[in-house]
């Protein structure tokens, strides 16, 4: 699938889409598959700036060409240019070996920009995306309601409980969705929508995959579920690219 296949209108309404990386990447998906097959540790760590979790890697781009290789595909920031309408600019990885069974959440509280709306993440899968496996658990539309987004830099707001979440969402009527993708596929979603892990039905099943984070440019980037209004925790990320 091309930039041009999608439709940026339904993107802007659902808050995410789904896209077909190049046959050229199976190579760089089995290399970052090999390179971190016994990278994942016992027990959480950092080095040089790379963090280490039981379940998943962060920033491990710094180190691994591959990784790095991966949250650069042209076509993807050519894609994300075309649905935000400003330059993307790669900042962060998140590598998993595992389906996260995270609670719901938005990207967005951890990550977010001055103007609001300049975040996107991009989560490809390495492997086939099954409900043994635990996929992305996701709520079409739900950018949009402004009783769980996060605030702008002038009134942030705190982390929300899963229950009220849930609430809100049912309240909508917006009902979730499973990323069920195959190895090489991507979904691409804005940083408000809410999203977690669906449960592992198979234990110790595998779902490797990536994630990779972006800000626009032309705007500041702060950090929500850290900052008052009185004080706005600000980032300044190192860029990927």
């Amino acid at each position: 699938m091309t930039t041009w296949a999608v439709d940026r209108q339904q993107f802007l309404d659902t808050g995410l889409t789904t896209v077909t990386l190049p046959d050229r990447c199976g190579p760089t998906f089995d290399a970052i598959l090999n390179s971190l097959k016994d990278a994942y540790p016992d027990e959480d760590h950092e080095v040089d700036g790379v963090r280490y979790f039981t379940d998943r890697i962060m920033d491990v781009w710094q180190i691994n060409e591959h990784v790095r290789e991966l949250a650069v595909v042209p076509e993807v920031l050519d894609l994300l240019s075309y649905l935000f309408g400003r330059r993307p600019l790669p900042f962060q990885t998140l590598n998993f070996r595992h389906g996260t069974q995270q609670h719901l959440h938005s990207d967005a509280l951890h990550n977010n920009s001055d103007p609001a709306g300049f975040l996107a993440s991009v989560w490809v899968a390495l492997e086939d995306i099954t409900m043994d496996n635990g996929p992305v658990v996701y709520y079409p539309g739900s950018h949009r309601l402004a009783e769980i987004s996060v605030g702008d830099v002038t009134q942030p707001r705190g982390p929300h409980s899963n229950d009220a979440i849930r609430s809100t969402l049912a309240a909508a009527g917006i009902v979730p969705h499973h990323g069920l993708i195959r190895r090489g596929q991507a979904m691409v979603w804005v940083g408000d929508l809410i999203h977690g892990g669906a449960p592992v039905l198979y234990p110790g099943a595998t779902r490797h995959s990536q994630i990779t984070h972006y800000f626009f440019e032309g705007c500041r980037y702060w950090v929500p579920k850290s900052s008052t209004a009185g004080n706005v925790i600000w980032r300044h990320p190192r860029w990927i690219a």
